[in-house]
């Protein structure tokens, strides 16, 4: 890992893009999910068949690239609709001003049959695969997520620039998953992940996001314990100090103002 890691931010509006970036951050990454928990929605309603999660992206985009100046954002893109060709989405992406995408939705979030079905009808995490290497032919940067070592190696051979090290949908606060595997029992399976990455490409940058990474402290455990790069926080980094920030203020307006 680099003495400075690398700190990226999801984000679903423009203020939040330009808070962002105020704060330094060194990339941003606009997708569905962030959209959502912008909206004041749980992030897992862009996992349910409601709204196509790439149209929702593409009405934000452009006031993220606006706010974003000269840092650096990436696009998310749902891979699994036959409808599309991803070299398609991708292009349509790189056209409104993203320098890179990143595979989300993801198929991941899902297990069991409905995860068996999926792959067996084609649309699987082959699909986010094919759209890594799609990018990485049209020369954007991508920000491939795995779930599991065999998928960080998977995607690390794309030729994918940034590999996402996968940890689930952030827990904590409202609007936020409640709190599943614990940091410890997470810091094995990262290092397992960022091994697999550097394995089939050592100049991939491996990025930690989820579960239980929503602090600074158990973030910067993970990095020294995996070696990853950076993180990219969603949760963390835009609902939970918008809400926390805003609360605060109003509560301070209303005890000055009861003073007068």
């Amino acid at each position: 890992m680099s003495a400075e890691p690398l700190i990226a931010v999801g984000v679903g509006c423009g203020l939040t893009a330009a808070g962002a970036v105020a704060g330094g951050a060194d990339l941003l990454a606009c997708y569905s999910t962030a959209v959502y928990r912008s909206r004041g929605l749980p992030s897992v309603l862009a996992f349910l068949p409601y709204e196509d999660p790439n149209r929702a992206v593409a009405d934000v985009l452009p006031d993220v690239v606006a706010a974003a100046g000269t840092v650096p954002v990436f696009a998310g893109i749902g891979a699994h609709d036959p409808r599309w060709r991803p070299g398609d989405l991708v292009r349509a992406r790189l056209d409104q001003g993203a320098v890179g995408v990143m595979n989300e939705p993801f198929v991941g979030v899902y297990s069991g049959d409905l995860r068996t079905q999926l792959e067996a009808a084609g649309l699987g995490y082959a699909r986010e695969l094919d759209l890594a290497r799609e990018a990485t032919r049209a020369g954007a940067l991508v920000l491939g997520w795995a779930w599991n070592p065999q998928e960080a190696a998977a995607m690390a051979a794309t030729g994918a620039s940034h590999v996402g090290l996968m940890l689930g949908i952030t827990a904590g606060g409202r609007l936020g998953s409640e709190p599943g595997v614990a940091l410890a029992e997470s810091l094995d399976l990262l290092a397992e992940m960022a091994a697999a990455a550097r394995r089939e490409n050592p100049d991939a940058i491996t990025i930690v996001h989820g579960g239980p990474l929503h602090d600074p402290e158990g973030v910067a455990k993970a990095l020294a314990h995996s070696g990853a790069d950076g993180y990219l926080g969603g949760s963390s980094l835009e609902r939970l100090p918008v809400l926390e920030g805003m609360s605060a203020a109003v509560r301070a307006f209303r005890g000055a103002l009861a003073r007068t």
